[in-house]
């Protein structure tokens, strides 16, 4: 019986579950394979207190520098969930190059080293595996990648972030007292929010699991850093109450990547908070939950929902990818990357989405009909108009609604609205789900 051999670079909490997990269904896998898939070897700077804590055999090969696994004889496949940038760089390419399989859980590598992983794949004649990069333990990449072969995917959309998801829906029923803030300190108790938030908050973990869907889909790597992107902290609870109570909408922060495929794919691609209606299957994704909407040109509609997040899906996801390796190997299935096409990014002042804008304004003649023909002038048609009774420190405050625009016309206006000296700088302004 042919023996697969892997090795697992990082023993945190992934990478333990993933230990675990392969060593478990090692039984299973064999019936399944008709081959044994063997723990081979481990990697951690506290490799021996961790391969303890595991009970790992002595069999298995404890190393402290992770770089050493691409070298070893005899390894098959080599599973990173190091985290961070460099050093998973450095092991990624090293072992693509010499032959060895890669199975990583690691947005930030592909988001940023897309060509290069592809590269060095072709190189080595070796597989990609990254399934647990976005959404955790939802199987959407390889459904993406292979379920849709009779399918043009026209839109990837959803919530991409259990953190901020966590943090918006709790606030949804929370009590007058709740805030961002403290929905955060929550969120950070309950163990669904780093210590320091800020990528999460920012928007940024988001863009980059953006990011490996679209160089998935075309084959093209699109960098982080040209996907436009607004985080959740300028949102406040009456924007939340507001939206429930008059607007029938709740906040999402909603990855978007839509496709329009021709000789050249025009691709659109951001990550913003977004009002979502109320009867629309995200606006019921809460807590630490990720939901995916797939627009496929056959298929239609669909959603992928789960957590994720955590050890647990996280590690289900990567040793998923094990175990369709170990098949493909077997198999000896060529591996064909998918082909490059050509990719125009539409400027994301193209997008077009109706808008939700609060504004603090003086309580006087004339005001409105200047913010309205500011909109005007840029053609945007404002849907609802709403105004409190009850005045506020930088004015009473003003929630308009529009119709959809295009989002540089708006900025456009929006600048000329912040300009007038009767409305205040402090504002808030979000997507609206058509």
């Amino acid at each position: 019986m042919r023996t697969i051999h892997v090795a697992v670079a990082g023993l945190g909490f992934v990478g333990r579950e993933t230990v675990r997990l392969l060593r478990a269904n090692r039984e299973r896998f064999r019936g399944r394979l008709g081959a044994d898939v063997e723990l081979a070897a481990v990697a951690d700077r506290d490799v021996h207190r961790e391969a303890r804590r595991l009970g790992l055999p002595v069999s298995v090969l404890r190393v402290r520098d992770p770089r050493r696994l691409a070298s070893l004889p005899g390894i098959d496949i080599v599973v990173e969930v190091l985290g961070g940038l460099d050093a998973p760089r450095a092991l990624a390419l090293s072992s693509l190059k010499t032959g060895r399989h890669l199975v990583t859980a690691n947005k930030r590598l592909l988001s940023h080293c897309w060509d290069e992983l592809r590269r060095a794949a072709a190189r080595g004649s070796a597989r990609l595996y990254f399934e647990a990069s976005v959404a955790g333990g939802i199987p959407v990449l390889q459904a993406l990648d292979n379920g849709f072969a009779a399918n043009r995917i026209e839109a990837v959309y959803g919530i991409l972030n259990g953190t901020t998801n966590y943090i918006l829906s709790s606030l949804e029923h929370a009590g007058p007292g709740a805030t961002m803030q403290s929905a955060l300190a929550q969120a950070q108790a309950a163990g669904f929010a780093e210590k320091d938030p800020t990528m999460d908050l920012s928007g940024e973990d988001s863009v980059q699991k953006v990011s490996v869907l679209a160089s998935l889909l075309t084959g093209r790597a699109l960098p982080p850093g040209r996907i436009a992107r607004q985080g959740i902290t300028g949102i406040e609870r009456q924007d939340i109450d507001f939206a429930l109570g008059t607007l029938s909408r709740t906040p999402r922060l909603l990855g978007v990547l839509r496709l329009d495929w021709g000789k050249t794919v025009r691709l659109e691609a951001h990550v913003f908070p977004t009002l979502v209606p109320l009867e629309h299957p995200l606006a019921a994704v809460r807590r630490q939950y990720n939901a995916v909407m797939v627009k496929a040109s056959h298929a239609d509609d669909l959603m992928f929902y789960g957590k994720g997040a955590g050890p647990g899906p996280t590690a289900s996801a990567v040793v998923g990818d094990v175990f369709m390796l170990c098949r493909d190997i077997l198999g000896a299935a060529p591996s064909k990357p998918r082909p490059p096409v050509k990719v125009e990014l539409i400027p994301v002042s193209e997008s077009v989405s109706p808008y939700y804008l609060r504004l603090f304004a003086q309580d006087k003649p004339g005001v409105l009909a200047k913010i309205a023909a500011a909109l005007g002038r840029r053609g945007i048609s404002i849907a609802s108009i709403h105004q409190s009774d009850v005045p506020a420190k930088d004015g009473v405050p003003i929630v308009l609604t529009t119709h959809p625009a295009k989002l540089g016309a708006f900025k456009a206006a929006l600048r000329e609205i912040l300009g007038l000296g009767s409305v205040a700088r402090r504002h808030t302004m979000l997507r609206m789900l058509p």
